[in-house]
Parts: C-alpha cells; structure tokens; sequence
C-alpha cells in the first residue's frame, strides 16, 4: 500500500473516530449545536436521510430499535456504506465483489431504493 493510500486511511479513520466521539456525547434531538435538515425545514417532508444523526447517536449507545425507527434506510445502508469504502480503500474485497457492487445495475437499484425510501417515509409517516 502506498503511502499516500496509507494516509487517507488514517486521516478517515480519525475523522470517524471524532465524529463518533461527537455523535455519542451530544444528542442530536436535544442539541443546539447539531445542525437540522435543511430540506424538512424549508419543504416540511422528510429527505432519505432525515434521523441518520440520531440513528448514529442511538446506534453508539447500542439502542438499535430507536436508531431503527429515526431511519431503517441508514441503518440499512451503514453495512453497504462500509462495504463500498472497505473495496475504495483497501484489499480486502474480493475482486469479483468489487466488480459485483460497483456495477451500474446494483448503483441503479440503491438509487431506486433510496428514493423508494423518501417516498413511502413521507406517505406513511415514517
């Protein structure tokens, strides 16, 4: 591995390990300091990613049915998420994995689900 590839490794994981440091001191629903979706603020209807703060901030605290009601999608996404970044960034992935996500179908189908989501969650409430 490069060193340049090294430290972006590094520079990300730090990031992450002071984002989850934030995420499980301060509470997003009580907090002044965490900033709100600016999308539910100026239209009323919720965006894919409406709760993911507060699903984080559950999921540190090992609550996983809270973080499951603020946002199922994010928390169903977090392992994809992981996935992608772990095939960007280091070898671990196989190759036939690799070429199996990042293949146009499999973007197109997250795509569709995601904005699946942002409907039925603003229909139903969710």
């Amino acid at each position: 591995m490069s060193k340049s590839r090294s430290a972006k490794i590094w520079v990300f994981v730090i990031v992450l390990v002071v984002v989850a440091f934030f995420y499980f001191s301060i509470n997003p629903a009580t907090s002044k300091y965490v900033p709100r979706c600016v999308f539910l603020t100026f239209t009323g209807f919720k965006c894919p990613g409406c709760g993911a703060q507060r699903a984080i901030h559950s999921l540190l605290h090992g609550n996983i049915v809270d973080a499951l009601h603020y946002n199922a999608f994010f928390l169903a996404a977090v392992p994809v998420i992981a996935l992608y970044l772990l095939n960007d960034y280091t070898k671990l992935i196989p190759s036939k994995v690799g070429e199996v996500i990042t293949h146009h179908y499999v973007i197109a189908a997250i795509g569709v689900i995601a904005v699946l989501w942002w409907v039925l969650r603003n229909v139903f409430d969710w």
